[in-house]
């Protein structure tokens, strides 16, 4: 049996959500988006709607990190009338009250939702054009002043080194998988996600089917951030399974670039590597670029080279590059050294070796460090025991919809932004700009 939307809206609506359209769905906030995708539930004694249900999640991941379900009932239980009227939750037409729904509905219905339909849902409303409306305060209090933790962590994102110039728009594509979750037979669950370099935001996420290749969910993954202009954009992966089938989908159907980490899975492409960029310093002196980054409590020194990739069987490739790595203490001392081959399709006048230095060192910057690290750290994803059916993909997205909606009011230090939403109900509400207009 089909499921009913959870509004009155129509099915053309419905189609509208993962589109872009300045028109249309776009201009839809967090809460109006909701109530475009479809609910699950039976008609029969359903008391909270969708909307509301999803948006208590959103706004409570914010401040509790989604790791717990019982944390964001608390949080909408000791959340004030007002809040839970600005999200629209049901209330007692007998005490004239707001009741929040209980952890067992929010898990029901978390776990029964389609679950391509919610990222597409939560990637286009944080990646709504430029321009429409973002974060407001509603004539509100602003937040505190951000203190030495966030002024720590602008310095830190200055430091880094300033990219070349000539840079093309750039999109890390990764998976992860998470730890505590599993299919009904057995199978873990893998996601694959789409960042943008320039600020880790995520533009799209899918979920690889069980027993299937990555080749499928790459295809529904680019298809999904419909919204982003990926034609000429620039693709990095860390060696995706079938390169070759991912490098031909990259260009012949989506019309962008691919830079890829070549490892020894593909033994001959990765010892034909090798042998291009095999060489003294001084012969490749002209296609080498180095840079020294030093943060952390260590220093790393990265060498870069590049080489034409003539006689080379892998689709359109023109470069192969091989990235060396030197790590150390802040003395300067190194202790370990790293070597990565890759390849790609942009030429040299495309993409130099400072330029693909660049590619590779924002391409860990952004689904690493950005994405996952933050994930796994920040929102403690990997401690989470959510199993069931579409849960744990659901929990995951909301933990993407929180990061980039947290960078695009201009925090840096995730964990430092949530716990300064943490202490205001109303602060949360203010980040999503939902509440009277």
């Amino acid at each position: 049996m089909p499921v009913a939307p959870s509004s009155l809206i129509n099915a053309v609506g419905r189609e509208q959500i993962g589109q872009t359209n300045t028109d249309s769905s776009a201009r839809l906030d967090l809460i109006d988006r909701f109530t475009l995708i479809s609910d699950p539930r039976s008609t029969r004694g359903r008391r909270h709607c969708l909307a509301s249900i999803l948006a208590i999640v959103a706004c409570a991941t914010v401040a509790v990190g989604g790791d717990c379900l019982t944390a964001i009932e608390q949080w909408a239980d000791n959340a004030p009338q007002h809040i839970l009227a600005d999200l629209h939750i049901w209330r007692d037409p007998f005490t004239g009250l707001h009741r929040p729904p209980s952890e067992r509905t929010i898990r029901r219905v978390l776990a029964a939702l389609d679950g391509d339909e919610l990222d597409a849902c939560l990637t286009t409303f944080l990646n709504r054009p430029p321009g429409l409306p973002a974060a407001e305060t509603h004539d509100r209090l602003p937040a505190p002043a951000s203190r030495r933790t966030e002024r720590e962590a602008r310095r830190a994102a200055h430091r880094s080194p300033t990219p070349a110039p000539g840079l093309l728009p750039a999109y890390a594509v990764d998976g992860k998988r998470l730890k505590g979750a599993r299919h009904p037979d057995g199978g873990r669950v893998h996601l694959i996600s789409l960042a943008a370099h320039l600020d880790a935001t995520v533009h799209a996420q899918r979920q690889i089917p069980a027993k299937s290749s990555e080749i499928g969910a790459l295809d529904a993954l680019l298809r999904q951030a419909g919204g982003t202009d990926l034609a000429g954009a620039v693709i990095t992966a860390d060696a995706l399974d079938t390169q070759r089938a991912s490098a031909r989908l990259l260009i012949e159907e989506h019309h962008a670039h691919y830079v890829m980490i070549v490892k020894a899975n593909q033994p001959t492409l990765h010892a034909t590597a090798i042998t291009a960029l095999t060489g003294t310093d001084t012969d490749f002196a002209a296609v080498t670029h180095r840079e020294t980054h030093r943060g952390h409590g260590r220093t790393e020194y990265r060498i870069l080279r590049t080489a034409p990739a003539d006689g080379i069987d892998f689709p359109y490739a023109a470069q192969v590059f091989r990235v060396l790595r030197h790590r150390g203490g802040l003395d300067g001392i190194r202790h370990s050294k790293e070597v990565c081959y890759g390849i790609t399709d942009l030429t040299a006048r495309q993409a130099g070796p400072a330029h693909l230095a660049a590619y590779v060192r924002g391409h860990w910057k952004a689904i690493e460090n950005g994405v996952h690290h933050v994930r796994d750290v920040t929102f403690a994803e990997d401690a989470c025991q959510a199993r069931t059916a579409t849960l744990p993909r659901a929990l995951a997205a909301f933990r993407n919809l929180a990061t980039g909606t947290l960078r695009r009011a201009g925090h840096v230090n995730i964990a430092h932004a949530r716990r300064e939403h943490g202490y205001d109900h109303q602060r949360v509400l203010d980040l999503f700009n939902l509440g009277p207009k």
